[in-house]
């Protein structure tokens, strides 16, 4: 994270007043943002739905 980056300080700047942190290595893979980014990796972006958001979250499993 660059400092001297205005961009950067307004994120760590929200994660904090929000009680997160930004991280700069790859979501893990059994979590939801790490499921639908596999997704959009063997399926491609134009297959992604609203409701593959919703099944991500709720642990169910992405059909494409």
């Amino acid at each position: 994270m660059d400092m001297n980056d205005p961009q950067d300080v307004g994120a760590m700047f929200g994660a904090m007043m929000l009680g997160g942190t930004v991280g700069e290595e790859p979501p893990a893979p059994d979590s939801p943002l790490g499921r639908v980014l596999a997704f959009v990796e063997e399926y491609g972006e134009d297959a992604l739905t609203p409701e593959h958001f919703d099944a991500a979250r709720a642990g169910r499993p992405l059909l494409p």
